[in-house]
């Protein structure tokens, strides 16, 4: 018998056995790998849309440019309800300007997986996250925020510190309660959801009658808090690390009735401009190195597993009674409480 046909007879066997298709795999994907990061270097160019604090956007891409410095950073931050509106604009009209979106989900991100927003795929670093953190390979979780209570320690004493979400209903907080508004927040909406699930009917009607300020924004919130322009809010925790970690004279309770959680989510857009560039990116956002700039600049808890917690608030595993508020937010019930929030407070 030659050697090739040795060959030959060595190949059948490991073909038979599975072996050869296992390796020939392993080897295909690191050369995969290696070749959509020497794409990325020739694309030059990330464009990206996100809800990442002002503060925090600059030094997290400062980062990723240090790791990758032959691929330069565009980006655009918008809050995540216009955000999901421009990118949906821009897709339908066959404007494809974003490379990558993060970004609190709604029905609309659901809507969009089914239009084909999103390029399907395996980030390298997928490993390292909990299964739960993936949406068909279209959509991934990379951080969490948390709805909570936040207070002015200056104007709150230590004994009327809140609680409970009952708590921002207390007349003796009228007039010094603040909110986002419902009708501009999915995670507002989910937290009212949440509520409603736990027997608290009416909220909104108790916020009006302790004449609640709505602030847009957890930003405004915690600018409003600081100022002392209100003394005690519902908030979206993405800013609170920071203000904390700054000197604020702030604090927040999450109460242990428990709290809804909101995923920030990314994808890469199925028709990037710069699609190598954009799957880079992203991936990078998943190291450790990434999680690490995400959670120390943007101020929310990251989903890497083994990542140790924010610097100053608790981990998501260390709160009482977490649910994923997509879990308890319909599309029927988001449009039924939006309508009697508007309603109620006489918005249009």
């Amino acid at each position: 018998m030659t050697r090739r046909a040795l060959t030959r007879g060595a190949l059948a066997v490991l073909a038979a056995s599975g072996l050869i298709g296992l390796s020939l795999q392993s080897a295909g994907a690191a050369e995969k790998w290696s070749d959509v990061v020497a794409a990325a270097k020739k694309e030059g160019k990330v464009v990206f849309y996100h809800n990442i604090t002002p503060k925090g956007i600059e030094p997290i891409l400062k980062k990723f440019r240090e790791a990758y410095p032959g691929i330069q950073t565009e980006h655009v931050r918008l809050g995540s309800s216009p955000l999901i509106q421009r990118f949906s604009a821009e897709f339908g009209a066959g404007r494809h300007l974003a490379d990558v979106v993060i970004t609190f989900t709604d029905d609309r991100i659901a809507k969009g997986m089914k239009a084909g927003w999103m390029l399907k795929w395996t980030p390298p670093e997928l490993a390292q996250f909990p299964a739960d953190v993936n949406r068909e390979n279209l959509l991934f979780t990379l951080q969490y925020a948390r709805e909570g209570i936040i207070y002015n320690k200056r104007l709150v004493k230590p004994a009327d510190v809140p609680k409970e979400w009952t708590d921002l209903f207390d007349p003796k907080w009228k007039g010094k309660v603040g909110q986002n508004p419902t009708w501009r927040s999915v995670s507002v909406q989910q937290l009212i959801a949440y509520l409603r699930k736990k027997g608290i009917k009416d909220p909104a009607e108790a916020l009006k009658a302790n004449e609640v300020r709505l602030f847009n924004g957890s930003g405004g919130i915690i600018q409003a808090i600081i100022r002392g322009d209100i003394h005690i809010a519902h908030i979206s925790d993405l800013p609170v690390n920071t203000a904390i970690a700054d000197g604020a004279p702030v604090a927040i309770v999450y109460p242990k009735s428990g709290t809804t959680l909101s995923a920030n989510q990314i994808f890469v857009a199925a028709k990037a401009p710069h699609p190598n560039a954009a799957r880079v990116f992203v991936n990078w956002l998943m190291t450790k190195d990434g999680q690490t700039a995400l959670q120390h600049f943007g101020g929310l808890s990251v989903t890497r597993k083994g990542m140790p917690p924010l610097s100053h608030l608790p981990a998501t595993s260390a709160l009482s009674n977490t649910v994923d508020g997509r879990t308890i937010l319909t599309p029927a019930l988001q449009k039924e409480i939006i309508e009697h929030w508007r309603k109620v407070f006489g918005v249009k």
